[in-house]
């Protein structure tokens, strides 16, 4: 029985990519096939698969490069990415890693550990276009925000950082990183103007404004302990 899942898989060594089909459709997965880095993009931005499965070393574009693009893009970049790399790639994992890819295997793996990497990943996957921490919403289809119940008002620069920060809790983002992920290359914001409209948003979310922190020599990140209270202690 299918559980409706779309997996896209961008492998060219096609013996592996056959393995890893026949796998996926035999526990229910949808599976969609690209065997070169170019095409693989295209067919992720055309069909927003629920999770993508990207080789390290692709012809054309290899998946770092794919991964990057996909993570710069805020149509694709909430996509769970699991990377495919030989044991002598395992170095350019970091990199990958670096790029907000959210696991890795490496080759040769079983199917049995796959499918379990598949799962977890699936699971962390948000199933609604509203970002959760806390008190703090962000509606990604109205482009709305609200704390606590009531309206927080953004522009969609500060709606994109946010999204941005929230869509990976904990994880550190240098300015950079922040301009290519929330606003992609073609963006006029220069790294001293990320700090204006990280105040700004700071300023709008008021007391809560310490979700976002200040992360000392690298940029910023979303505190997802913010909102929690601490536990009361026995007297």
């Amino acid at each position: 029985m299918s559980n409706h899942h779309h997996i896209l898989c961008i492998e060219d060594e096609l013996d592996i990519q056959e393995i890893i089909a026949y796998n996926l459709h035999k526990s229910g997965y949808r599976v969609t096939l690209a065997s070169d880095g170019l095409s693989g993009l295209n067919l992720a931005k055309k069909h927003h698969p629920d999770l993508i499965l990207l080789d390290i070393m692709l012809p054309n574009l290899n998946g770092m490069q794919v991964c990057a693009q996909l993570k710069a893009d805020t149509k694709t970049q909430s996509i769970p990415i699991i990377m495919l790399s030989a044991r002598s790639e395992e170095a350019d994992v970091i990199g990958g890693l670096s790029q907000g890819a959210d696991d890795y295997i490496t080759k040769p793996f079983s199917q049995a550990e796959l499918l379990a990497r598949i799962k977890v990943a699936l699971r962390r996957k948000p199933t609604t276009n509203t970002l959760t921490i806390g008190s703090l919403s962000l509606n990604l289809d109205g482009y709305s925000c609200s704390l606590y119940g009531l309206s927080v008002k953004l522009t969609t620069t500060e709606f994109k950082l946010l999204h941005t920060l929230m869509a990976q809790p904990g994880r550190a983002f240098s300015r950079e990183q922040l301009i290519l992920s929330a606003l992609g290359e073609q963006s006029e914001v220069v790294d001293r103007n990320v700090d204006v409209h990280i105040r700004g948003v700071r300023k709008q979310l008021g007391a809560a404004a310490s979700v976002i922190e200040t992360v000392r020599g690298v940029g910023y990140r979303c505190n997802p302990n913010h909102f929690k209270t601490p536990s009361s202690e026995a007297l």
